[in-house]
């Protein structure tokens, strides 16, 4: 699971070379803007939760926007070995891998919605035994507000069937995000998920974070403090939802 920052510099030559080619030779026909990210952080935490055992992920997507606001995209993680054979203890998902479509739209100079619906695919996840499916479906509408002192959003995203075949699940998300100055951005986030099967999962809980962002020698840098309301108890005896700071490296093109 243990990575070295030599990969992500590896992917982002790779994706520096590939982006402009792929949007020139594949979509020549829909009119838009190619982009694409790399990082590298301390622990994946997906909403409060360590997706890697607290341990390094390297990160990267890829997307295409269409000028009249749809979009399209793939995004991927390592992951801590989710589901693995109930035989051998081994075998599970080692990946992450996203997959979404949605449409933006600016009501104003500030105020835009946005919509989309996202997959989440394991490769390799176990369903023998006793192990439920893990992939899952999960639908987002959201709206933004931006201006030179602030960027604040709201989304809340529902899935029918979620994480391990726990039954409906909504998430209440909220992010802000204040520049310091020219260098240095604070940002907050609060989020609150709610599980139907809560044995299959966890109890309804929530997260939240705190942040500083700078860009430094093309690179952004972040570094976050991250925390749930979950106990050791609640989070099936292990540390995953404690607190912790998360360091990030990320670049986009």
């Amino acid at each position: 699971m243990n990575k070295h920052l030599l990969i992500a510099a590896a992917a982002t030559g790779m994706t520096t070379m590939s982006t402009s080619a792929l949007a020139e030779s594949l979509l020549p026909f829909l009119p838009g803007e190619a982009s694409a990210n790399v990082a590298f952080t301390t622990d994946y935490r997906y909403r409060g939760v360590s997706q890697t055992d607290r341990d390094f992920a390297i990160q990267g997507g890829f997307d295409y926007a269409l000028d009249s606001g749809l979009y399209i995209g793939t995004w991927a993680s390592n992951v801590d070995n989710f589901n693995p054979s109930p035989v051998t203890g081994d075998n599970g998902a080692q990946a992450e891998i996203d997959f979404y479509a949605g449409y933006g739209y600016a009501l104003t100079d500030h105020v835009s919605l946005d919509i989309n619906a996202l997959y989440y695919y394991y490769p390799g996840a176990s369903t023998a035994g006793s192990n439920n499916e893990i992939d899952f479906w999960e639908y987002t509408p959201g709206i933004s507000y931006s201006d030179d002192n602030m960027t604040a959003s709201l989304s809340v995203s529902y899935s029918d069937d979620f994480y391990n075949e726990s039954g409906d699940a909504f998430y209440y998300n909220t992010n802000f995000e204040f520049p310091l100055n020219d260098y240095l951005t604070l940002g907050a986030h609060a989020g609150y998920q709610t599980i139907d099967k809560e044995e299959l999962y966890f109890k309804d809980y929530a997260d939240w974070s705190i942040s500083l962002a700078t860009s430094i020698i093309g690179l952004d840098w972040s570094v976050a403090y991250v925390d749930t309301n979950l106990d050791s108890d609640a989070c099936g005896g292990s540390d995953i939802c404690d607190s912790t700071f998360v360091g990030t490296i990320s670049k986009s093109f």
